[in-house]
């Protein structure tokens, strides 16, 4: 299979190649050429279609559309130009306990105060003020409203708005994501477009008198630099740039997001110059690979390569009456394990380059350096993979298989997957394993009991299995197990460790950059001396944009749409066409 799609993906390099057409940005300038101005259009490729825009989009990112979202809306933090660092967007600033805009009240709750720009308004010309965002905390902390983007809303007790540009929010205690309220985290809402809506819904409890909105689709109104202009849940949509956006008119004129069902499309379009730029994670790794190496070799655009697309990892099964081999629950296996994998040389056996994990966070996380360079002391070692599990009690048979002095029995394993999901690197790890005696059964997971979670949380050995970028690797280790009590909401491989739960508490509760830098390495330590799961690589992001088109300079600061804060869109107003 994977023969036959490189071969096409061949013929479409060719036919593409062949053709050298017009790029877009060029042909929607020249539609303009008679008259005083030139318009430039701007085509941004993604591989997910959008249903509705805000709170009431999908949750997931994939097909790089959420990482649009500060095209045409804004939250009141973002990111850097080039780092990870929160900075303010709709704030003037960044709260701190320094400035005495964060501070823990004698009950224990958490005030954080930021003070919003002036001169911010809607792109229907409505003010921007505190109260909107006043409103938006009683619209998205209603429990009978759906909205799959408000993960900060369950750490908020209240808010309040002093004056119409202060905004106080009151958390239930310390919370470490306070300060740095992304769109992602905190979307502002339009009262004066919203209010009557949600007041109606208040006598009818009938959610779909603000569900149902025009107002998530085709009259969707923000505060960004782009305004929407067309929507359709298939084929994209059309943004105008908002002259009066508050840090300047949009040097583009016109962006479109188109979006394609099918990657090879995509793709083909890229290549033909009918696709401007690709979102991130709108290609898979692959075709996002040939993209890289196209371009590269005929110059036609660049694609950036970034390792925050996600960490990948094996997870142990830690229920022991599911567990096969008991002894993966020692810490010094599992150490002899993670030796026995050469993390540099993963990616030959992959189809494209990753990027080799040796510390818990990616490089160019804000917190990167409290993390680096934390698996180092797992470097690919087999025989000192063989030598600890020796000293165990695992003594190599003449077949060159492992068998336990104590009773004889092999070292018999499993690694599970999902079907689809790089399963082709479940032979990769189990190489790896097999090479120092371990019996390995490779378990792919049929499409029809992916979404059984029950079937998902009892692999019988380990999974190989991945998280979002950031910090949210952290999340494979917040208890308690999954279960039916619980509705398999918990922590899928049975993980229950007191002393994570602790560590994972001071983090999750830590406010100065100085605390929060200390906890993640308290947490990186912790995982590097127990390796309560093998990181074994980041997942690279792929975007780009053609040759002409100014954008993703910024690329370093920006991250996917999951982050808290940032997306590679923040600085949409600055792209342009050359």
């Amino acid at each position: 299979m994977r023969i036959r799609t490189l071969c096409a993906i061949a013929l479409l390099i060719s036919a593409a190649c062949s053709a050298s057409p017009m790029p877009s940005s060029q042909r929607g300038a020249r539609q303009e050429m008679g008259g005083p101005k030139t318009t430039k259009v701007l085509t941004v490729g993604i591989g997910t279609g959008v249903q509705a825009l805000s709170i009431m989009a999908a949750r997931t990112t994939i097909g790089g559309w959420g990482s649009m979202s500060e095209l045409h809306s804004e939250g009141l933090i973002t990111s850097g130009f080039n780092d990870r660092r929160p900075i303010g967007r709709l704030a003037e600033r960044v709260p701190s306990v320094e400035d005495g805009s964060i501070s823990i009240l004698s009950d224990g709750r958490m005030r954080v105060v930021y003070h919003l720009r002036q001169g911010v308004t809607w792109q229907d010309g409505a003010p921007f003020t505190a109260a909107d965002l006043v409103f938006s905390y009683r619209l998205m902390s209603d429990p009978g409203i759906p909205s799959t983007m408000n993960e900060s809303i369950n750490f908020i007790e209240s808010t309040e708005a002093p004056d119409s540009h202060t905004f106080v929010v009151y958390f239930t205690g310390p919370y470490f994501l306070g300060a740095s309220l992304g769109v992602r985290r905190f979307w502002p809402q339009p009262q004066h477009l919203l209010g009557e809506a949600y007041e109606r819904y208040l006598v009818s409890k009938n959610a779909d008198d603000v569900a149902n909105l025009p107002y998530w689709t085709s009259q969707y109104v923000h505060l960004g630099p782009f305004r929407l202009t067309a929507f359709d849940p298939g084929e994209g949509s059309t943004y105008e740039a908002y002259d009066a956006y508050f840090l300047g008119r949009p040097k583009v004129d016109v962006v479109r997001i188109r979006t394609f069902a099918d990657e090879n499309t995509l793709y083909s379009n890229l290549l033909a110059g009918t696709v401007d730029m690709v979102a991130d994670t709108a290609l898979n790794t692959d075709l996002g690979y040939l993209l890289q190496k196209q371009w590269e070799s005929s110059g036609a655009g660049v694609v950036h390569v970034r390792p925050t697309g996600g960490t990948r990892f094996l997870a142990p099964q830690w229920r022991s009456w599911v567990q096969i081999e008991p002894a993966v629950l020692d810490p010094k296996v599992r150490t002899a394990l993670y030796v026995a994998l050469d993390r540099e040389a993963l990616s030959e056996g992959l189809p494209y380059r990753e990027e080799p994990a040796w510390s818990l966070l990616p490089p160019g996380e804000r917190l990167y350096d409290a993390t680096k360079d934390g698996f180092r002391p797992y470097r690919f070692d087999p025989d000192r993979a063989r030598s600890m599990l020796r000293d165990l009690g695992w003594i190599a048979s003449p077949d060159g298989l492992l068998r336990h002095s104590s009773d004889g029995r092999h070292f018999r394993t499993a690694i599970s997957i999902t079907v689809g999901s790089r399963q082709w690197e479940v032979p990769v790890y189990a190489d790896y394993w097999r090479r120092i005696g371990l019996e390995v059964e490779e378990v792919i997971i049929p499409s029809s009991q992916v979404r059984s979670p029950e079937i998902r949380a009892y692999y019988p050995g380990w999974e190989a299995s991945s998280s979002g970028g950031g910090d949210s690797v952290l999340g494979r280790l917040q208890g308690p197990a999954s279960s039916a009590e619980n509705r398999w909401t918990g922590e899928r491989g049975g993980y229950e460790d007191p002393r994570a739960q602790q560590l994972l508490a001071r983090y999750y509760t830590s406010i100065s950059d100085r605390d929060q830098f200390d906890s993640m390495k308290a947490m990186s330590d912790f995982i590097a001396a127990d390796l309560p799961i093998l990181i074994t690589y980041f997942n690279t992001d792929h975007i780009g944009a053609r040759k002409g088109v100014r954008a993703l300079e910024d690329v370093l600061g920006g991250a996917q749409a999951g982050q808290p804060y940032g997306t590679y869109s923040r600085n949409a107003y600055l792209w342009d066409i050359e």
